[in-house]
């Protein structure tokens, strides 16, 4: 592996990104669901990972894997998230978690990438019930 990618912060954001569509698509793999992203609207915006359930809600997912990770109100997982079962933003540093209010009312679950990654892989091996 070439070390300078490390060190490459549009780099890392790609392979942080690619990285969660992976593991998402595997965690979703046996379930009823399809696993791509969305890009659509006159602007083209896009949503790096959409779960797609036949039966109900779509579950987004942004990757923001940089300092500060804005999400403006005009971006597309904001506008889309009131038609979501759950909108989360994957996130750079440790202290980056929480609730993301946005100025329309609709929240976004915000988390750090390793800690995601971490819960989804405990989910897949240890088996996940949803709640009703």
């Amino acid at each position: 592996m070439d070390d300078s990618l490390l060190s490459d912060p549009v780099e890392m954001g790609k392979l942080v990104e690619t990285a969660v569509y992976k593991h998402v698509a595997a965690f979703y793999y046996q379930q009823a669901a399809s696993v791509g992203y969305y890009r659509g609207g006159k602007r083209r915006k896009e949503i790096d990972v959409v779960v797609e359930y036949s039966n109900s809600k779509n579950i987004l997912i942004e990757v923001k894997y940089r300092e500060g990770a804005p999400i403006p109100d005009d971006s597309a997982i904001v506008e889309l998230s009131g038609e979501a079962a759950a909108s989360i933003v994957v996130t750079k540093t440790a202290d980056d978690f929480g609730v993301h209010n946005t100025k329309n009312g609709k929240d976004l679950i915000r988390i750090p990438a390793f800690a995601f990654l971490y819960l989804l892989g405990h989910a897949e091996k240890h088996g996940y019930c949803e709640m009703e």
